[in-house]
């Protein structure tokens, strides 16, 4: 019983209720052992993935299709990337993923994935996408390797307006 209950109460502290992936105190977590001297960050590859537009699906379709747009990124991902990666809801409508593997040919399946699930839906389902892989010589830490992975989805995103 005690088992259970510890395993319940991990459970909600680092899992997402609304998408079931990991939360930022997962993270967070995971920032922290990354950012040990002793980590090994060679072979990590971070994607930073944001939904576009998600205040016009609210305000235009209700909060309902608002929360089902995070839900299907969230599902997406895990459908795709999460095959290779830990993936995290660290804000309303942003996700990272993090990984030890080479998920760039996973970016296309989900960018895919996106584009086939908008024939379902009545809003456009839109993303901005930023990855960045370890390099020797720009990567002094993860944080810079998260650093480039957002400004390219910043960069993305600006391509979309």
């Amino acid at each position: 019983m005690k088992n259970k209950m510890t395993e319940k109460l991990f459970e909600l502290a680092y899992t997402d209720s609304m998408t079931e992936v990991q939360n930022r105190n997962a993270y967070e977590e995971r920032l922290k052992k990354l950012r040990k001297p002793n980590a090994n960050i060679s072979r990590i590859t971070v994607v930073v993935v944001d939904v576009n537009g998600l205040k016009e699906i609210n305000d235009s379709y209700g909060h309902f299709s608002g929360d089902d747009a995070i839900k299907t990124v969230a599902k997406a991902l895990k459908d795709t990337i999460g095959l290779k990666a830990d993936i995290y809801r660290i804000g309303g409508d942003e996700f990272v993923c993090i990984s030890e593997s080479n998920v760039l040919p996973y970016i296309s399946q989900f960018k895919d994935t996106i584009y086939f699930i908008n024939n379902e839906r009545l809003y456009n389902l839109s993303v901005s996408i930023g990855y960045s892989r370890f390099h020797e010589k720009y990567s002094k830490g993860i944080d810079d390797i998260i650093c480039r992975a957002d400004e390219k989805m910043y960069k993305d995103k600006k391509s979309k307006k």
